[in-house]
């Protein structure tokens, strides 16, 4: 299977490092979406915007107002892409090993062609009935460990820091014993 039998291209919505991060809470809203690629003025990928970023950029204290702040302010990370004709087990191994749930799909010069995600191929895969869904499996890669993987990324505590964690709660039951 290919990325191009699974993703998303019309109807794609996407933003600018100029917009607003009030008017990518809209369009998410009103395309019933989690996610944006950022894309410059030729349409090149620069990034991704999540539900979960502008979450967390709400819980930190604003230096500006809300209404000011644009998606040029946020920290950038390394994107990740696809192309069109890319086989779904590179989707898979992307979307494990970063423990992300969306990749843009670009052209050989990085242009936005659509978006792919973890919803997109278990749509396809119900739609088109059970077997489909245990055949999507290939070198290694499936939708299940891929699912776990993204699901998983907001338990993935480090053994030093679950350790340390355990021993301050250890301290603490201690000092409330005593």
């Amino acid at each position: 299977m290919k990325v191009k039998d699974v993703m998303t291209a019309r109807s794609l919505k996407y933003c600018g490092l100029e917009t607003k991060i009030k008017d990518v809470a809209k369009i998410m809203k009103d395309a019933n979406c989690g996610a944006l690629p950022i894309v410059d003025k030729n349409h090149k990928v620069l990034g991704i915007i999540t539900d979960r970023d502008i979450c967390l950029l709400l819980a930190k204290k604003q230096l500006a107002p809300l209404e000011h702040i644009t998606i040029g302010h946020l920290k950038k990370s390394k994107v990740y892409t696809v192309t069109e004709n890319d086989d779904i087990s590179t989707v898979f191994r992307l979307m494990r090993t970063h423990q992300i749930g969306r990749l843009p799909v670009v052209d050989d010069k990085g242009v936005l062609k659509g978006i792919v995600s973890l919803h997109n191929i278990i749509n396809k895969s119900i739609n088109n009935g059970l077997k489909e869904l245990s055949d999507i499996s290939y070198s290694g890669e499936n939708l299940l460990k891929t699912i776990h993987a993204v699901t998983d990324r907001y338990n993935n505590i480090s053994k030093p820091k679950a350790k340390k964690l355990a021993s301050k709660k250890s301290k603490e039951k201690l000092l409330e014993n005593a």
